[in-house]
């Protein structure tokens, strides 16, 4: 029954906030830029190496550089730059010169979207917003085995801009799971809007986690984020010998009072 209570505030108030979010900064005079995403495209250069891990194929890179030069995609573009940038260090040589090209021919009418230093910046003046909300309901929910963490879906090497309550054992600036990788290629062309309540297994753990994704979107980029949410359900079950202190912890305000908001009657 708590599982189910949490779910459902966790639920409404994530969706409240972000639709919020949203409605802010993507007025309905402004569109998302043209062409699909670059997770959509056929020479996509995230795959999953040998050892498991998530890495960049350099082949694959070229390979969609020299498509992204013949055909104009800009959203596909501007996604391949940022994933350059954030991983300069593994960038090849071959690579480098490639998305030299790609930043040319795109430059003259997306300057602002393709120069090495607004790419830099892109993360954090576009995840910073979100970052906030996961991190005040990672306060709210201090103490429960329920974890917060926003996804920066166009970087999945680096792709965990913050968490909290973590139950998984993953930290700040880890990549994204294999899983979440699927997710991030499937959105939009399999499914779009969050995705509520659906159950997981902890490769690792082998804890179940019930789990909510909520994908954020810029005005102009278009899905530029995930707010996830994992419960571990393990903890959180009727049989469970912590309930009683994770409901505590539940009612629990560690920061008192607040302002009065409403008149209290005489």
């Amino acid at each position: 029954m708590l599982t189910e209570i949490l779910g459902t505030t966790i639920g409404a108030v994530a969706g409240v906030l972000v639709t919020m979010v949203i409605t802010t900064f993507r007025p309905p005079s402004e569109a998302i830029l043209k062409g699909r995403p670059l997770a959509e495209l056929e020479n996509y250069p995230v795959a999953v190496g040998t050892d498991g891990k998530i890495r960049l194929d350099m082949a694959e890179m070229i390979a969609a550089c020299n498509y992204l030069v013949s055909n104009r995609e800009p959203r596909a573009a501007i996604d391949l730059l940022y994933l350059a940038e954030h991983n300069r260090d593994v960038i090849s040589p071959p690579a480098a010169l490639a998305l030299d090209r790609v930043r040319r021919v795109y430059r003259r009418r997306y300057r602002r979207l393709v120069e090495p230093q607004q790419l830099g910046e892109q993360r954090e003046h576009i995840l910073r917003q979100f970052g906030k909300i996961t991190d005040a309901l990672g306060g709210t929910f201090s103490g429960l085995p329920i974890e917060f963490v926003l996804h920066d879906t166009r970087d999945p090497l680096n792709s965990i801009y913050t968490i909290k309550n973590s139950i998984t054992g993953r930290r700040e600036g880890d990549p994204v799971s294999v899983f979440g990788e699927d997710v991030v290629r499937a959105y939009g062309r399999r499914w779009s809007g969050p995705q509520v309540a659906y159950r997981l297994r902890q490769p690792t753990t082998g804890q179940i986690i019930k789990a909510t994704t909520i994908p954020l979107e810029d005005k102009t980029l278009g899905l530029v984020a995930f707010l996830c949410v994992n419960i571990d359900v393990g903890r959180m079950s009727p049989e469970s010998s912590e309930l009683r202190d994770l409901a505590q912890q539940m009612v629990a305000t560690p920061a008192g009072w607040g302002p009065q908001v409403f008149a209290v009657p005489d």
